[in-house]
């Protein structure tokens, strides 16, 4: 019988310290880019058409950033999504008019070459004046080690703006070592 809760019990302890060990293995050491730029949802568009705002000639301040650090672009093995969302600018915005929402990242040079590193599809109902958008995983180095990129914010909407919306986007692109 003591064998018996001896073993139950080494077996929660080792259920437990699983669920409360860090994992460390997928934060691999790297650095942070921040952007940010905002644009406007103008009244009155609807739910029959998909909603292209591009943002473009953004600077990617990859060499800045490879300075501070002392690192060259060959360290950096890839570049992906970290954290994003949009939300209102002055915090009026209502964005449960957003059904699906998606992030593009492409070169001005050719727009028919782009990779999507954020979306949500479907969106919340009720997501108030902050959208937070599911990064994905896709490798962007490709973009973001040129001085200038481009992103397009691809929206459907579930009914018909009724008033603008000046919104924000914010993107936390992490650089890998």
């Amino acid at each position: 019988m003591k064998k018996w809760i001896y073993s139950w019990m080494f077996l929660a302890t080792v259920v437990f310290s699983g669920w409360t060990c860090q994992k460390t293995e997928d934060q691999a050491p790297g650095f942070d880019m921040l952007f940010e730029r905002e644009f406007s949802i103008p009244a009155g568009i609807g739910v029959f058409d998909v909603h292209h705002f591009q943002l473009k000639n953004i600077s990617s301040d990859w060499d800045r950033y490879l300075q501070e650090l002392g690192k060259t672009g060959d360290q950096i093995t890839r570049v992906v999504n970290g954290q994003a969302s949009i939300g209102g600018t002055f915090g009026d915005a209502d964005l449960s008019i957003i059904d699906r929402i998606s992030v593009r990242v492409y070169d001005e040079a050719n727009p028919n070459d782009w990779v999507e590193i954020a979306y949500r599809d479907p969106a919340p109902l009720n997501t108030g004046n902050v959208l937070p958008l599911i990064p994905s995983l896709a490798d962007v180095k490709r973009f973001f080690e040129k001085p200038r990129f481009s992103v397009d914010v691809v929206i459907w909407l579930r009914g018909t703006t009724l008033d603008q919306s000046d919104v924000r986007l914010s993107l936390t692109m992490r650089s890998v070592f």
